[in-house]
């Protein structure tokens, strides 16, 4: 498989589904949006795992690659409103270089295209999983609104369910979109991911070094049983 040109393919699916929408400002902002996007890691996920299948370049998972693209995105947008960001990867965010509104509607369009897309490859497991992200990702960011101004702050248990919610459990369903086996892999993935972002941002708590302690030592656990591609990614 040659993955930068799947990934095109799924960059080229993303744009072909925002220009169906109606008016310039849709598609104005999304060009805004990917035109800064980075190595887009979850559907470079979808696309390795289904790899292991045979399955990299089908269309289901290149519809699927571009959903988990699309959910991404959207959860940024509507991200930036909560937490009233104005820059992203150090840029104007959405929000800041239109509006709130705009930033939350264009985020709720590319929901409604992962609905388009779990519409036409029918399939009802994959739906299921799916809105039971979405789920977490609503529910974590409750959670996180409900908790970390707490005295004395999250406790571990709340912070894990936090960057479950609000990264593993995408990088889990991204994975398993492409191949289920690889389901457990990226939860553990995405939430070294989201403790390492943590560090990064400055946003450590007393717990996140042996946090990331642990999901190393699972990460290590799970690798010898699965064929994990030498992508540099996958670290």
């Amino acid at each position: 498989m040659n993955l930068e040109d799947s990934l095109q393919q799924v960059r080229a699916e993303f744009m072909d589904r925002m220009r169906r929408g109606s008016g310039h400002l849709l598609l104005e902002v999304e060009t805004f949006v990917t035109s800064r996007t980075g190595k887009m890691l979850r559907p470079r996920f979808t696309l390795l795992a289904a790899d292991t299948l045979g399955q990299a370049s089908s269309r289901r998972t290149i519809l699927l690659a571009t959903a988990v693209e699309m959910l991404h995105n959207a959860s940024l947008l509507h991200d930036d409103v909560i937490d009233r960001s104005d820059k992203r990867r150090g840029k104007p965010s959405v929000n800041a270089r239109w509006n709130n509104s705009v930033a939350v509607l264009v985020g709720d369009f590319l929901l409604a295209q992962v609905m388009r897309i779990l519409h036409e490859v029918n399939e009802s497991d994959t739906t299921r999983r799916v809105y039971q992200t979405v789920e977490a990702m609503v529910e974590s960011e409750l959670l996180a609104q409900e908790t970390i101004n707490r005295p004395g702050g999250q406790t571990a248990n709340q912070y894990l369910s936090v960057i479950d919610g609000k990264t593993a459990r995408l990088f889990a369903t991204a994975c398993a979109l492409g191949n289920p086996a690889y389901e457990e892999f990226g939860l553990h993935y995405g939430r070294l991911f989201q403790l390492r972002d943590d560090i990064d941002d400055g946003e450590a708590t007393s717990f996140t070094e042996e946090l990331i302690r642990q999901e190393k030592d699972i990460l290590a656990a799970i690798k010898p049983s699965l064929p994990i591609p030498n992508t540099g990614i996958m670290e």
